[in-house]
């Protein structure tokens, strides 16, 4: 690591090599002991789809390496934006035709966990990396811009509180309907993800007069979130998470768990992936002429709770948002365009 910090400095002495029994030789071992444990520790304590995305985008890196004829741990900024462009280019591998281009919010994260990898092996990164290869992203963005180009899905479309009621009326009349609109309003008053309801276990869901307490503890972002009651049956996540109960007549264990076509329901809890299913389902069946996603629901709790006069601290509070969150400004940003616009001042009257 030449020029690094390092590296001895020039003019001085040669550090001394720890000689194996020497009291210095076996700190050292320790130390690499205890810092392989700590790895091992965090990758197996790591939320399941976190570690899932890390090895998805590892596995790009190498089949990049590998078609560029590099070393697997190069870490210099050529090898970076060498991995946008690759990306950029549809990911060419050895033998086999590039497919699609990658999108932006893509490439962002594959290029997020191949230096999380390459930082996980003791790769020496170069410093300007990781700048570099964002700023060839930026490129390739502006690129797109001026062709009037789009890839990727965009940003989730927020539903508002109508269209709530719309998937919560939409939901028939059986278990499977029962348990799908419990989803709806504890994903939009919790303004969970996918994720967070797949790992709630009924013992998460607090019930009081008030409403619901929703402990999401395993998760992206955890937290306690206080779901009040609602006078519309309907959209009253307190009323739709005790019909829920009531039909399942479970007291523990996963609180949202598969149902069978026979409307049976099993012990088997629901993944992110299934939880992502329902909630699109529900739009599909109330007619919206948009996706639905589990962002939906959240970035639809920002908006209409931020339209209603809510704060951007207790917003962010109930949806357990990082303070200063940039996604959660980005959603309160497409209320903020009408409501608080520069322009608002500059007309004049036709007559």
């Amino acid at each position: 690591m030449t020029g690094s910090a390092l590296s001895p400095r020039a003019g001085s002495a040669p550090r001394r090599r720890p000689l194996p029994g020497d009291p210095a030789s076996d700190a050292s071992l320790r130390v690499e002991a205890l810092d392989a444990a700590a790895d091992h520790y965090l990758d197996a304590e790591r939320v399941a789809s976190t570690r899932e995305a890390y090895a998805r985008d590892w596995a790009a890196w190498e089949d990049y390496t590998r078609w560029a004829g590099i070393p697997l741990l190069s870490g210099g900024r050529g090898a970076l934006v060498g991995f946008v462009l690759w990306l950029e280019q549809g990911a060419p591998r050895v033998g086999r035709e590039p497919g699609a281009p990658a999108a932006p919010a893509t490439i962002r994260r594959k290029l997020a966990g191949a230096l999380h990898g390459l930082r996980k092996f003791g790769a020496d990164v170069d410093p300007r990396g990781p700048a570099a290869a964002r700023e060839a992203l930026t490129i390739y963005q502006r690129r797109l811009a001026a062709g009037g180009e789009r890839r990727g899905r965009g940003q989730a479309h927020a539903v508002d509180l109508r269209a709530v009621l719309a998937m919560s009326q939409a939901c028939p009349d059986s278990r499977r309907g029962l348990r799908d609109r419990a989803m709806l309003t504890l994903g939009f008053y919790g303004a969970t993800r996918a994720s967070d309801q797949a790992h709630l276990l009924t013992s998460d869901v607090i019930v009081e007069q008030n409403g619901v307490v929703l402990d999401v503890r395993v998760g992206k972002t955890t937290g306690r979130s206080a779901l009040p009651r609602r006078r519309h049956p309907l959209l009253c996540p307190r009323s739709a998470w005790l019909a829920w109960l009531r039909a399942g007549g479970h007291t523990g264990g996963p609180a949202f768990r598969r149902i069978d076509r026979h409307d049976t329901i099993r012990e088997e809890p629901l993944s992110p992936d299934a939880v992502t299913a329902v909630i699109a389902r529900a739009g599909e069946r109330a007619g919206l002429p948009y996706p639905v996603t589990c962002h939906s629901l959240r970035a639809g709790f920002a908006t209409e709770s931020y339209r209603a006069g809510a704060s951007l601290l207790d917003i962010a509070t109930q949806g357990r948002w990082a303070p200063g969150s940039q996604e959660l400004f980005r959603y309160i940003r497409t209320v903020d365009q009408w409501r608080h616009n520069a322009a608002d001042g500059l007309d004049l009257d036709p007559g």
